[in-house]
């Protein structure tokens, strides 16, 4: 090889063995993915996952992020040195949803390669308390008359429930129901009577279905529809 063509190569060489590898964090955590099972509607989930700094320089964490209203999330620490950890608090609230659920928590960090982090709520929620229909459209109600119509609520759980009141803001609609304890696969019916008043164009509104389910004590089912002579 002349020397010429050597030099280039040498000088390569030491100014790789001269400049050291830039330090930076690196972000990850022991379990990304955290699957809580089958639970029932109502039911507050508390998971802690743990974040690590792999890399070689402290870590800083900017902000995080929820994917809905739901689940809250809070870190220990803002700062992660080097090989430490640190922990995030979450909470999920299941209230409002029902079968196969996916909420995400974003992490936002200083590590260059990863900047966003996404840890992951999973599961299936299961309803105690079944209301169906779940709407009410009355369609067309004339005035000087009255409509009809009927609620079944079942309980799905695996223990005896009871149906404490069934309220409205709404003075045109009642509601009646005899059977208050339901047991394991037991249902209720529902019958609710509307009568419009003279003044009344269109009917919107709602019923307070209220039980003893713990974590989802009301039910709102939306009641609407028109009045017509």
């Amino acid at each position: 090889m002349s020397r010429f063509l050597f030099l280039p190569a040498l000088v390569t060489a030491l100014l790789t063995v001269a400049t050291p590898a830039l330090a930076a964090p690196a972000i990850s955590a022991d379990r990304p993915v955290y699957d809580f099972g089958t639970i029932t509607a109502g039911k507050k989930i508390d998971h802690v996952f743990t974040l690590r700094n792999r890399g070689d320089s402290p870590l800083t964490i900017l902000r995080t992020k929820t994917s809905c209203g739901c689940t809250v999330a809070s870190v220990t620490t803002k700062t992660i040195e080097p090989g430490r950890s640190a922990e995030l608090k979450t909470t999920f609230d299941s209230s409002n949803f029902r079968g196969k659920v996916t909420k995400t928590i974003t992490v936002e960090t200083n590590d260059p390669v990863t900047p966003g982090y996404t840890l992951t709520l999973k599961g299936t929620i299961r309803e105690e308390i079944v209301v169906s229909p779940r709407q009410l459209n009355l369609g067309l109600v004339r005035l000087g008359g009255s409509k009809e119509v009927q609620l079944k609520v079942e309980n799905q759980g695996e223990r005896s429930l009871k149906i404490v009141s069934i309220t409205t803001p709404m003075p045109q609609v009642k509601a009646a129901f005899r059977k208050t304890a339901l047991k394991p696969g037991e249902s209720a019916i529902v019958t609710v009577t509307v009568t419009p008043r003279t003044e009344d164009r269109f009917l919107s509104g709602y019923l307070s279905i209220n039980t003893d389910v713990p974590g989802r004590p009301e039910i709102s089912i939306p009641l609407y529809g028109s009045v017509g002579k």
